[in-house]
């Protein structure tokens, strides 16, 4: 589930063209710099995990809607609904069709990965505190990128599509030592301000607090 969220962390960005021009780390901070910066950001996205194992794709659609600072909507629409949504002070794991809820402590793990990520999306310089910079290449409106953890994890690589024109991450592809990915194909973005109860529980639904 946290990677996930990791993949939520890296939605703002930059994409490409037919001849590339490598950019340095300097070079790449200082277009990140100039992207439009906002409040709000919705998107779109097509999910897709590909499992080593079996050797199989399952891809799901949805759509996520961040509010800085720190709140979170992340809605997996099929085959079955699944959201998870951070309103300021709790973490929830939330069904629509049971209409019922797990709510997480705010200090807890699955609260901090959360934040991280919200933090990663609507602040791409916090994404090179984490990662180092393998390449960038820049082609038309497109900038691809690719990074590596700075510490050991079970993710060797991140791939992601910086979108110059719309200012978001167009794309974004996780790869893991055990050879799955899971990658996230962003459209849609919108900067509209967004209601006051979209990250709120709705009336009714039951909530359990997980221990």
């Amino acid at each position: 589930m946290r990677y996930l969220f990791l993949s939520v962390l890296l939605l703002f960005g930059v994409a490409f063209s037919a001849s590339a021009k490598e950019l340095k780390l300097d070079q790449l901070r200082a277009l990140q710099s100039q992207m439009k910066s906002s409040d709000c950001l919705t998107v779109d996205f097509v999910q897709t995990n590909h499992t080593a194992l079996r050797g199989r794709n399952i891809v799901r659609h949805g759509k996520a809607m961040f509010n800085k600072p720190d709140l979170f909507k992340w809605m997996l629409e099929t085959p079955v609904q699944e959201y998870k949504i951070y309103d300021g002070k709790y973490f929830y794991d939330y069904n629509p069709t049971a209409k019922s809820a797990v709510r997480y402590a705010p200090t807890g793990s699955n609260a901090r990965a959360l934040k991280q990520v919200v933090d990663l999306v609507l602040n791409f310089d916090s994404l090179l505190k984490h990662y180092d910079l393998v390449r960038a290449d820049e082609t038309g409106d497109v900038v691809t990128v690719e990074l590596k953890p700075k510490t050991e994890t079970d993710i060797t690589k991140v791939e992601l599509h910086l979108s110059k024109k719309e200012s978001f991450i167009s794309y974004l592809k996780l790869d893991f030592h055990n050879k799955s990915s899971l990658t996230h194909e962003f459209k849609n973005p919108s900067r509209k301000i967004l209601p006051e109860d979209t990250f709120v529980l709705p009336k009714g639904v039951k909530t359990t607090v997980a221990n």
